[in-house]
């Protein structure tokens, strides 16, 4: 299934002044690439490892 894509421009309500535009003309870019930054966070603080102590598993 192919997905349309627009390549129009989104202009939001502006805030303190600034234009907010949705572009989507950024051509070929990556969907993942937050899982980089993840990465680098977990890596500098132990992101993951701080989050799952906020969870108790009570499965056997």
């Amino acid at each position: 299934m192919q997905t349309h894509c627009i390549s129009d421009q989104l202009e939001f309500e502006g805030f303190d002044a600034h234009k907010v535009v949705a572009g989507f003309d950024g051509g070929a870019i990556t969907s993942d690439a937050g899982a980089l930054l993840l990465r680098h966070a977990d890596g500098a603080i132990g992101l993951f490892d701080r989050v799952a102590a906020c969870f108790i598993d009570h499965r056997d």
